[in-house]
C-alpha cells in the first residue's frame, strides 16, 4: 500500500512540474499598416507618376489583412506635410499587387522657377486608421523649354539629322536636349544617341536646333524622339532630373540609296618588264573614306575609243586603292577610270580619266 502511494505521489509531482504559469494575455493587433518608406516620384512633362511598395505587415508584425484606402497627399511650396487633411487622390489599397502607382497632374499656375510640390502617401485600414505618412518626396513644377511641333528627320549618307524647334524658357534651370532612339521590333531599350545643352536666354525666342545620330545601322527601322530634360535642386537638397517634354516617336527606315564618293587622284604608271614578270601599268588613287565601302571597280578603253567603250577589268571590287594591269599590248595607249561601290551595291560615278602609253 505504501509502495502504490509513493508511486502516485511521484507521478503527481512530475505532472505539477510540467505545468507552466500562464502569461499575460496579448492585446489584439490594431491592424495599422507599416508606413510606406520607398515612395518615388518621377516627373514627365506636366505629369508626375508616384510609385510605392504596398504594405503587407502591420506595425506590430502581423499580416496586414484589413486594407482600406491609400491616400496621396500633397502640399505646394511647403517642405513638409504634417497631416493628410485633404488628399489629392484616394484609391483602394491593392490586395494582389506588390507595388502601387498613380499619376497626378501639375497645377498649371505653379510654373515659377522656384515652385515645387511635396508628396506623401498614407495607407489606412478598413476603419480609416493609419500609422502615419510615408517618406516625403519633392518635385519641381517650374515650366521649362518647350518643343514646337514635330521634329524634322532627314537621312543623309553620313548621319540621321534631326531638327527641332525649341522655345527656351526658365534660364535658372539647367536643360539638355536629347535625341533618343529605339530599334523597331528589337529587344534593346531606348537609348540616348545625342545630347546638346540648351543655351537659355531671357529673350525666349524660338530657334531650330540640330541633333545628329551617326551610330545607326543601314537597313534597320528606328523610332526617334526628342526630349528636353531639366535638372534642378528642390528644398530638401536633392537634385531632381526630369523629362520636361518629349516629342512623339517618328519612324525612319535607314535605307541606303547613297553611293560612295567618286574616287579622285587617279594615276597610271607603266612598269617595264622585271625579271620573271610581265610588263604592267600600275594604278593608284586616293582612298575613299565611306564607312560602308566594299571596294573599287577599274575601267579601261583604248585612247582611240570613246569613253563609252570602256570595259570593267575586275568582276569583284578590289579592296585597296590600287590595281596592277598586266593585260596590255606594246605600242598601245590605255585610258583608265575608277568607281567606288558600297556593301549594298551602290556605285559612284567613274573618276576622271587618266592615260598611260605602253612603249614599243
Amino acid at each position: 500500500m505504501r509502495i502504490h502511494l509513493a508511486i502516485w505521489c511521484g507521478v503527481a509531482s512530475l505532472l505539477c512540474c510540467a505545468c507552466g504559469t500562464p502569461g499575460a494575455p496579448q492585446p489584439p493587433s490594431l491592424n495599422l499598416a507599416k508606413p510606406v518608406s520607398d515612395l518615388k516620384a518621377v516627373r514627365s512633362g506636366d505629369e508626375v507618376e508616384l510609385t510605392w511598395t504596398v504594405p503587407t505587415e502591420t506595425t506590430d508584425g502581423a499580416k496586414f489583412r484589413h486594407r482600406g484606402q491609400s491616400k496621396v497627399c500633397a502640399v505646394i511650396d511647403q517642405p513638409r506635410i504634417d497631416q493628410c487633411a485633404s488628399p489629392l487622390t484616394t484609391m483602394p489599397t491593392p490586395k494582389d499587387q506588390k507595388t502601387a502607382s498613380v499619376a497626378v497632374n501639375i497645377p498649371p499656375d505653379k510654373a515659377a522657377p522656384t515652385d515645387y510640390i511635396t508628396y506623401a502617401v498614407q495607407v489606412d485600414n478598413d476603419r480609416g486608421r493609419n500609422a502615419g505618412l510615408s517618406n516625403q518626396v519633392q518635385v519641381p513644377t517650374a515650366a521649362v523649354s518647350s518643343i514646337n511641333g514635330s521634329p524634322i528627320i532627314r537621312l543623309t549618307p553620313e548621319m540621321v539629322l534631326v531638327t527641332t524647334n525649341v522655345t527656351p524658357r526658365n534660364e535658372s534651370t539647367e536643360q539638355t536636349l536629347e535625341l533618343r532612339r529605339s530599334e523597331k521590333g528589337g529587344s534593346a531599350p531606348e537609348s540616348v544617341v545625342a545630347r546638346r545643352v540648351l543655351e537659355l536666354t531671357e529673350s525666349g525666342e524660338a530657334a531650330n536646333i540640330e541633333l545628329r545620330d551617326d551610330t545607326f545601322v543601314w537597313e534597320k527601322t528606328y523610332e526617334y524622339r526628342v526630349a528636353i530634360t531639366a535638372s534642378t535642386k528642390v528644398p530638401n537638397g536633392e537634385a531632381v532630373t526630369f523629362d520636361a517634354t518629349t516629342s512623339n516617336p517618328q519612324e525612319l527606315f535607314a535605307h541606303d540609296v547613297f553611293p560612295p564618293a567618286t574616287p579622285s587622284g587617279l594615276q597610271a604608271v607603266f612598269s617595264g618588264a622585271v625579271a620573271g614578270q610581265s610588263p604592267a601599268i600600275d594604278l593608284t588613287w586616293t582612298p575613299d573614306v565611306d564607312r560602308d565601302l566594299a571596294g573599287y571597280f577599274v575601267f579601261r578603253h583604248l585612247q582611240q575609243e570613246p569613253a563609252s567603250a570602256a570595259v570593267k577589268l575586275n568582276a569583284q571590287p578590289v579592296k585597296a586603292p590600287a590595281y596592277h594591269d598586266t593585260s596590255i599590248a606594246t605600242g598601245s595607249t590605255y585610258v583608265y577610270s575608277v568607281s567606288a561601290v558600297d556593301e549594298r551595291g551602290n556605285e559612284s560615278q567613274q573618276s576622271e580619266e587618266t592615260s598611260e602609253q605602253v612603249p614599243q
